[in-house]
């Protein structure tokens, strides 16, 4: 086996059929107001948002499904899952393992549900393909799925971004002159977790009445349901981490590979055109492909969408994916093209 002939050998994306225009009037309280923050989420005119009883794995598993044929596979030879659905219906177990029972995969596959919104396709791909190398796997299905359409409280400035999507890939072995969608080099990673607790979902308590001397336990509270919430410092750091901290992380992994930044499309997660902006200034890439206007910020699946979007269409010999998280950590992935 080739060490060159291990990559993701197979991909498909899947978006929901709504579309929420920039005028919908869910915006409406925020046309009308200015929370702070506002200015820091532009540049989109459509969405593709789930529909009233629709679900994100309603939208990931036609992915998945297509991941698997593009592969050239059947399910029977998926032997792992690695990925995320989010939001989940439960806390726990998480809906990644409903897609491996839907999907009916062997009940030996391993499926290994990530948390690291959201980086999550990005060490998902970097995960399968060193269980690959080191023999522990074959075919690993790599999907991702986001609503956040669905967990947003539409009078806070990020709400404005949302959308929704899903995508799958499989890392595996490439068959006897089939070539790659793309092949992982190299990644890198830069943590700043004194930033935790910036941005998270929760929901709110509110405000109920218990008798004198209670000690209500938190089965009594009431709560709202949990939406994304990005505090005072929060809007900061989306300049200062997202805009100067992140790119550092492309620009390593570029220089440890001795790359030209303009032999590079660059790509990655869209959570502002003021964002991409500054990326392209620093990095100064040979080219971009967002698809922000469009998609807008389909959150966990924005990568392994555009990843989709992009296959025939790049000129570059590379491709770097950069993902953020709100913990706040980036995560850049550096990929050859193959195909």
């Amino acid at each position: 086996m080739s060490e060159n002939a291990i990559g993701i050998i197979g991909m498909a994306k899947n978006l929901p059929a709504k579309i929420r225009t920039k005028d919908d009037p869910i915006f409406d309280w925020l046309r009308h107001n200015s929370p702070p923050g506002q200015d820091l989420f532009t540049g989109y005119v459509n969405r593709h948002v789930l529909a009233e009883g629709e679900s994100v794995l309603d939208i990931l598993m036609p992915a998945a499904r297509d991941a698997i044929a593009d592969a050239g596979l059947d399910v029977s030879q998926i032997d792992m899952v690695i990925g995320c659905i989010s939001p989940n219906t439960y806390f726990v177990p998480p809906d990644l393992f409903l897609l491996a029972r839907n999907l009916k995969l062997s009940d030996r596959t391993l499926t290994i549900p990530l948390a690291n919104d959201f980086s999550n396709f990005n060490v998902g791909v970097v995960l399968a393909d060193a269980l690959i190398r080191t023999g522990r796997a074959r075919n690993i299905l790599v999907a991702i799925g986001g609503g956040w359409t669905t967990i947003m409280d539409y009078h806070t400035p990020q709400s404005v971004s949302a959308a929704d999507g899903a995508a799958a890939a499989v890392v595996g072995v490439a068959a006897e002159g089939k070539k790659l969608r793309w092949r992982l080099v190299d990644s890198e990673v830069i943590a700043q977790e004194q930033n935790f607790g910036d941005m998270f979902l929760i929901g709110d308590r509110r405000q109920v009445q218990f008798e004198s001397g209670a000690d209500p336990s938190p089965q009594a509270q009431d709560w709202t349901g949990p939406y994304y919430h990005v505090t005072e410092s929060g809007l900061k750091h989306f300049g200062t981490f997202g805009g100067q901290t992140a790119p550092l992380a492309v620009s390593r992994l570029l220089q440890r590979h001795s790359i030209d930044p303009k032999h590079v499309t660059l790509t990655g997660h869209q959570a502002s055109q003021k964002l991409l902006d500054i990326w392209e200034q620093t990095l100064k890439p040979g080219a971009m492909f967002f698809t922000l206007p469009d998609y807008a910020n389909m959150t966990v699946a924005n990568i392994p969408v555009n990843l989709c979007l992009m296959q025939g269409k790049v000129s570059t010999p590379w491709v770097v994916a950069v993902s953020l998280a709100g913990d706040m950590h980036a995560h850049a992935m550096l990929l050859r093209t193959e195909g």
